[in-house]
């Protein structure tokens, strides 16, 4: 589809790249450090002067040529009269660009301070050889060289370093997903960077200097850790059963219904073994802890709402002529998924789910898998 002329995806882009610069730089915080977003620039962290930085974040495909802007407006705002330079110790333009062979900058973290002030008098002078030059980049340089900026000018020529990125917003998103979400479950590690992104982004930390300390988001990133860790607790392994002696089971009410709905020993014999083995889970393990314990009568009062919906909505669509084949559908809707868990499992086993089920048919006349006919309701 062809972008609207007014269409403004490009510099949405380049703004949410810049929150995702912070929030490694959050990341990478120190003790006693702090993150600030558009105070002094775009990032800025400062707490030890050795390691307090400055940077410029810009998302761009163009290569990084001698006049490109981006540098130059960089080094333009940092020489305005209001900028700190004293607070920091470096001066960082963080770019996706790729510096190509030729490019003055190529190197440029290598020069020494002469040679780096070597590089900008040249491309100065070769700009102003132009017969034809782009307002906006005079303007930045000439401001740049003027008398009145010479010492800040050479200060700020030892403290920049040009950091070229090769990934984009989506590359760097899933880069920081890997780095900083080790310790995060997989399936996790999206939602851990996001809920992150959006605490450095929450109102409350903007309207107060949109600054975010060490200790703050320390805190924060311990809590969603262990909210995330908790929820994708992984659900006990089924335990090993021999000698399952199923034809004890075959008068429990459990077996008696799906004997109803005229199914046969296969299906019956799978039923047992859920419920053998959900019964084995239950008092092995689930039963010792009083808080699990608690958590599996809830999901046990889940199903049986559960169940009471879908038992009316089949009953809706069934008469007499097709209740067997009815029921039976409704049978295997109830029972070949797992859509309900408890306490802190991010899923439960299909076998304890169906299992659970059939204990409740054993205990409680109201489940049944025989359909009503609609007729009769």
């Amino acid at each position: 589809m062809q972008k609207l002329k007014f269409d403004s995806t490009s510099s949405i882009k380049g703004i949410l790249f810049q929150f995702l610069i912070a929030l490694e730089r959050c990341f990478e915080m120190q003790e006693k450090q702090t993150v600030y977003i558009e105070t002094y620039g775009d990032v800025s962290v400062l707490g030890n002067l050795f390691d307090s930085k400055q940077i410029e974040s810009k998302l761009y495909k163009r290569p990084l040529n001698d006049s490109d802007k981006n540098v130059w407006k960089s080094i333009y705002n940092w020489t305005r009269e209001d900028f700190p330079v004293d607070t920091f110790s470096s001066l960082i333009l963080l770019t996706t660009q790729k510096v190509p062979i030729g490019s003055a900058w190529l190197h440029w973290n290598e020069k020494n301070p002469s040679e780096r002030m070597d590089v900008l008098r040249n491309i100065k002078q070769s700009f102003d050889s132009r017969k034809r030059k782009d307002k906006v980049l005079a303007t930045y340089m000439n401001d740049i060289f003027d008398a009145k900026n010479a010492t800040k000018l050479s200060q700020i020529t030892k403290m920049l370093y040009i950091d070229s990125i090769n990934m984009d917003g989506n590359q760097y998103h899933k880069y920081l997903q890997e780095k900083y979400g080790k310790n995060i479950p997989d399936i996790q590690k999206g939602k851990y960077i996001n809920h992150m992104f959006g605490y450095i982004l929450n109102p409350d930390i903007v309207s107060h200097d949109w600054r975010i300390t060490y200790d703050d988001f320390t805190r924060e990133t311990e809590e969603i850790t262990k909210t995330l860790v908790e929820n994708t607790t992984v659900f006990p392994i089924k335990l090993k059963l021999i000698d399952v002696k199923k034809n004890d089971y075959n008068s429990y009410a459990f077996v008696e219904k799906i004997k109803d709905i005229k199914y046969g020993d296969d299906v019956i014999s799978g039923a047992i073994d859920d419920y053998v083995h959900t019964a084995s889970l239950i008092q092995q393990e689930l039963e010792k802890s009083e808080i699990k314990k608690n958590s599996l009568l809830q999901y046990e009062e889940n199903l049986k709402g559960s169940y009471a919906t879908k038992y009316r909505k089949a009953s809706r669509n069934c008469n007499d002529s097709e209740r067997i084949a009815k029921s039976q559908d409704f049978y295997d809707d109830m029972t070949g998924s797992s859509d309900i868990t408890f306490h802190t499992y991010n899923n439960v086993d299909l076998y304890f789910h169906n299992g659970m089920l059939h204990m409740i048919a054993d205990e409680n006349d109201e489940l049944v898998w025989l359909l009503k006919n609609k007729a009769n309701e």
